[in-house]
């Protein structure tokens, strides 16, 4: 089994906290370590309180006597995650494994930088009231963007530029972090998602922008370009939309939810009815009611989706994909069928079919990244202390 840190501490505190409750014997033989090693390992986090082994339980195998069980008690430790999209800031208070106890959101007042991180702090306020324990562990921010130690280097979608939200927020009393959202949502699923079933895959979004994150041997992939959409204007076979840079055909101007609306709209306009869509559930009540130039807009959406995917599955050499973001909702009309039924178009024989893992969609989950990044910094803050 693949380790999430190299690290043999860091690698049995993580391993604990998302295969928990887990045995001794079953934790060294998956971190390939000597039970003496483990058992050196695990003490310190025993006695620093982050790890307990109260719980009694037979290893995987079934066979010996009921032992300890190794775990990170899910209530025991809170985190706040906030996400920040172009008009709306989504927050969730979250236990160890990253499962919403308290979800809020309140409309961006403003697009100054100062504001939004003074709104910030009154949100991660109300957050910290309603959650369980007034003690936060570790608080989690993402955004749309280049994302540098801690500081907004630049998002188009909030139009903030060189904004050092963990240092604006200092009077908050937890560690304030700051990730790209696509980086977080990624860190999600590795963590507490499919990470734990699959070591290989990506995770494409689709909505007011396009990302993916790639997760290879159970480690998100780094790159010095994240929060570029690096596979935003990839050109896509027979695809026609134009987007704000003037190429014809990749995958921002097709995929995009100003794109597929746009795409919905100007058909419309030809025939001089009233203006729209202006918004996805718009387009799906249109389709619904029988406008032709809606349900070919979304019968697209799912052709071009079909081949961005297989794309970059293709080139990040995995067969598992999930697919995340508001305009997923497409996917559950009819028109959309187009999607599964081309999925397979491009396969090689000698190799396997991609398996698709849908995801809901809910900004929630963006939330849930983020403080999926504070829960990681948490951990790795009490490894290095204990």
């Amino acid at each position: 089994m693949f380790r999430l840190f190299d690290d043999s501490a860091l690698a049995t505190a993580a391993h604990v906290l998302t295969a928990g409750p887990i045995s001794r014997a079953d934790a060294a033989r998956e971190l390939s370590l000597s039970g003496a090693t483990l058992t050196r390992l695990v003490r310190p986090l025993v006695d620093s309180g982050m790890v307990t082994d109260s719980q009694i339980g037979t290893p995987q195998s079934g066979i010996g006597r009921p032992t300890q069980l190794l775990e990170v008690p899910s209530d025991a430790h809170h985190f706040i995650g906030i996400n920040l999209t172009t008009t709306t800031a989504y927050g969730v208070v979250t236990d160890t494994q990253a499962n919403p106890l308290v979800a809020l959101s309140e409309p961006l007042r403003s697009r100054d930088p100062r504001d939004g991180v003074a709104q910030i702090g009154e949100l991660i306020s109300r957050l910290t009231e309603a959650a369980p324990s007034p003690l936060i562990e570790h608080i989690g921010i993402s955004a749309g963007g280049h994302i540098a130690h801690n500081r907004v280097v630049e998002s188009r979608f909030l139009e903030w530029r060189n904004v050092d939200i963990a240092a604006m927020l200092e009077d908050v009393s937890a560690q304030v972090h700051v990730f790209n959202d696509i980086v977080a949502l990624t860190m999600l699923e590795q963590w507490f998602g499919l990470g734990r079933q699959e070591s290989n895959f990506i995770i494409a979004t689709v909505g007011a922008g396009i990302g993916h994150g790639i997760v290879h041997n159970r480690r998100a992939v780094d790159s010095r370009f994240e929060g570029y959409s690096s596979t935003s204007h990839i050109p896509l076979f027979g695809a026609k939309g134009v987007c704000q840079y003037g190429h014809v055909g990749c995958a921002n101007g097709v995929l995009t939810t100003p794109a597929v609306l746009a795409r919905a709209a100007g058909a419309r306009s030809i025939a001089n009815l009233e203006p729209g869509p202006n918004s996805l559930d718009e387009l799906i009540e249109l389709a619904q009611a029988g406008d032709p130039s809606c349900q070919f807009a979304i019968a697209e959406f799912g052709t071009n989706l079909s081949t961005y995917v297989q794309t970059v599955c293709g080139a990040a050499m995995v067969t598992d994909v999930i697919l995340d973001g508001e305009a997923t909702a497409l996917l559950d009309t009819p028109w959309a069928q187009t999607f599964s039924g081309s999925i397979t178009q491009f396969k090689s024989p000698n190799l396997p079919g991609l398996t698709v893992h849908k995801r809901d969609g809910s900004f929630d989950r963006w939330a849930q990244g983020a403080a999926t990044g504070a829960i990681v910094s948490w951990l790795e803050k009490v490894v290095e202390n204990v």
